[in-house]
C-alpha cells in the first residue's frame, strides 16, 4: 500500500513558522488594508471582498497571543476555508502572515504530538525539517464555533 504524502504551505508570524493544509488554502494574496468594521473583535483586522463575498481579516498575530507585527512587503493575506462540522458549513476568511515560505510534504508519522495541557487545541503537531521547525495548524480549530458566529455578525451589520 502507497503511503499518503500531505502538503502543507508554510508561513510565519513574528518569529514563529506555522504550517496549515493545502486543502485548506484559497489564494494567497498581497497585503492590501481591510476596511474597518464597527465593534470588530480584537483580532478582527476588517474586512476585504474575495469573489462574490465579503469575508472577515484576522491578525494572525494577535489571534495567536503573540505582537501585532509591522506590515512589510511580504505580508500577505492567505485565504483560507474552514469547516465547522457543528453547523455543517465552510467558513471562508483571511489570515495575515509576516510571510509565506513554500509549499512542503510530509508524513503524518513524521509529525510530533503535543499535549494539549501545553499548546491550544488548534495546533494539531509539531514537525521538524532540516533546520525549520514548524507548528501545524488545525484550521477548523484555530477559530471556535462562537467566533465564526461573532465574525458574521459584525460583517453583516
Amino acid at each position: 500500500m502507497e503511503e499518503i504524502t500531505n502538503s502543507y504551505l508554510s508561513f510565519s508570524v513574528g518569529d514563529q513558522s506555522f504550517a496549515i493544509h493545502v486543502s485548506k488554502v484559497n489564494e494567497i494574496r498581497e497585503f492590501e488594508e481591510p476596511r474597518n468594521m464597527p465593534e470588530a473583535i480584537s483580532f478582527m483586522k476588517g474586512v476585504i471582498d474575495f469573489r462574490d463575498e465579503v469575508i472577515p481579516v484576522i491578525d494572525t498575530a494577535v489571534k495567536f497571543g503573540m505582537k501585532a507585527s509591522e506590515y512589510t512587503a511580504q505580508t500577505c493575506i492567505v485565504i483560507i476555508d474552514i469547516t465547522k462540522k457543528e453547523e455543517g458549513k465552510v467558513f471562508r476568511l483571511g489570515i495575515i502572515a509576516d510571510a509565506v515560505s513554500d509549499v512542503f510534504e510530509a508524513e503524518q508519522e513524521n509529525f510530533k504530538a503535543i499535549e494539549n495541557d501545553y499548546s491550544p487545541n488548534y495546533i494539531e503537531a509539531n514537525y521538524n525539517s532540516k533546520d525549520k521547525h514548524y507548528l501545524i495548524l488545525n484550521a477548523d480549530e484555530v477559530f471556535s464555533t462562537k467566533d465564526i458566529i461573532d465574525l458574521q455578525q459584525i460583517i453583516k451589520q
